[in-house]
């Protein structure tokens, strides 16, 4: 998205019939992501209303035509879509359609629910867009155990988990410079993880608090130099007599990395940790996340369960979970700040032993199935997979996800129009996911997220 880089005084709401030239930069930034198509002359008449309307309804705000406070802080966010609508012309066909804009047919076909015979000239299709981000563990020697070259070409961002903060305030870890070299030749963001697992412990003592604001302005220095995206801030919960601690801290680290021309995020737990899937305190909690995701440029999302957080054995993701939770919170946050985060690995359960659950990379899975040679079951609506067999006299269940149903997860986020989609372990992932979720939308590279001139 090359969106129009001029200053954005909006100090006032706008309304059809005003003049001005926040108008006209209201006009260009419209202009520049398709939804304007007449003349940027700084008069808000028809044709204007019109376009601030479709950017509405394309991301899910205020339909009413008026630019106010939501329409800016989505536009100053750099993180708004560009609108990709096509009116198919004489003697086009889906197939010069999809490599005008570089997208499989079977994107234009699943996105539409046409048929491959059946586009006429004056058809409207829709592209669809999204962002995929893929977070990483790699370490910082370079050795890596997929093929990132292969990979990397297909995700719009990579966040990889090379930084842990500790109780005394020090972020420790180094950066993996070939992943940054990587990253800066095929074009990918880069979103360096803080693994934050100590904060609530960092942020009462003041001496631990100075050392992680100091440290976390050297670190965001470092990654202004490499040209980096942004920093992620990753919680595991979100108490509720700290929520006003956190947000006075995430304030100021944001602020520190937008001087520096940087994005902020923040990584949390879907399940109870933050916002919990029964209505008891639900809306407390959604008011809580509401003062954080105000102040972030992008929150994160884990949909997933990790090993240990397991007291009975179950999907590793529930699609049920995720469809009340975001039916509630797009109704709360900034929506078209989410992304969610959903798993690439399984988790196995030994049924008749006394044994903690243990993640299972996706190869190791296979590996199984290709040895004990199991039945495949669907649970949770037909979204997740597992299978059981034995071992050493022992019976395990294993659930996991795959390609199919990653791709679902994918096709909700696009349903609720969030700011995109991440696989929490790049290495442990299904390889058919990339090439099935191209299928589901068009990646963006290279577009949204940047830091305004002109706050």
């Amino acid at each position: 998205m090359a969106l129009f880089q001029g200053k954005m005084f909006w100090k006032r709401i706008l309304r059809p019939g005003m003049k001005g030239r926040d108008v006209t930069i209201l006009q260009r930034h419209l202009s520049a992501l398709r939804y304007y198509e007449g003349e940027c002359d700084g008069f808000y008449g028809t044709v204007t209303k019109g376009a601030v309307f479709d950017f509405q309804k394309a991301h899910r705000l205020r339909v009413d035509g008026i630019c106010g406070k939501e329409v800016f802080a989505l536009l100053r966010s750099g993180l708004e879509r560009m609108k990709l609508d096509h009116t198919v012309a004489d003697g086009e066909t889906l197939q010069s359609i999809a490599r005008k804009y570089n997208v499989p047919q079977e994107l234009l076909i699943t996105a539409n629910r046409i048929d491959i015979n059946k586009v006429r000239e004056g058809d409207s299709l829709t592209i669809p867009v999204l962002r995929l981000i893929a977070f990483c563990s790699c370490g910082s020697s370079g050795d890596f155990e997929i093929p990132y070259e292969r990979i990397l070409p297909s995700v719009t961002a990579i966040a990889p988990r090379w930084f842990q903060l500790n109780a005394d305030g020090n972020i420790q870890g180094e950066l993996n410079e070939k992943m940054v070299s990587l990253a800066s030749v095929t074009g990918v963001d880069l979103w360096p993880v803080i693994s934050a697992e100590d904060l609530t412990d960092v942020l009462p003592d003041s001496k631990a608090y100075s050392r992680v604001i100091r440290n976390f302005s050297n670190l965001a220095a470092l990654a202004a130099r490499k040209r980096m995206k942004g920093l992620i801030f990753s919680i595991n919960s979100l108490h509720e007599k700290d929520i006003y601690m956190f947000q006075s801290f995430f304030r100021k680290t944001t602020t520190i990395a937008k001087k520096r021309g940087l994005l902020s995020g923040i990584e949390m737990s879907l399940y109870n940790k933050v916002i919990p899937c029964n209505r008891k305190n639900r809306r407390s909690r959604l008011r809580d996340l509401r003062g954080i995701t105000s102040i972030m440029h992008m929150i994160f999302l884990k949909a997933y369960k990790d090993p240990s957080e397991f007291q009975s054995p179950g999907p590793i993701i529930s699609g049920s979970c995720i469809k009340t939770i975001l039916n509630n919170l797009t109704r709360t946050v900034d929506f078209w700040k989410l992304v969610i985060v959903v798993p690439g690995f399984g988790v196995e359960f030994s049924v008749n032993a006394d044994l903690p659950p243990a993640r299972k990379k996706y190869g190791e899975i296979i590996e199984i199935t290709g040895v004990s040679n199991p039945v495949i079951s669907q649970v949770d609506g037909g979204e997740s997979k597992a299978f059981k067999y034995r071992s050493s006299r022992m019976s395990h269940i294993v659930y996991f996800e795959d390609a199919e149903s990653i791709k679902s997860h994918a096709e909700l986020a696009l349903k609720y129009k969030l700011a995109g989609i991440a696989i929490a372990d790049l290495e442990e992932t299904d390889p058919k996911v990339w090439s099935r979720v191209r299928v589901s939308f068009k990646v963006i590279r290279n577009g949204g997220g940047r830091i305004p001139s002109v706050r």
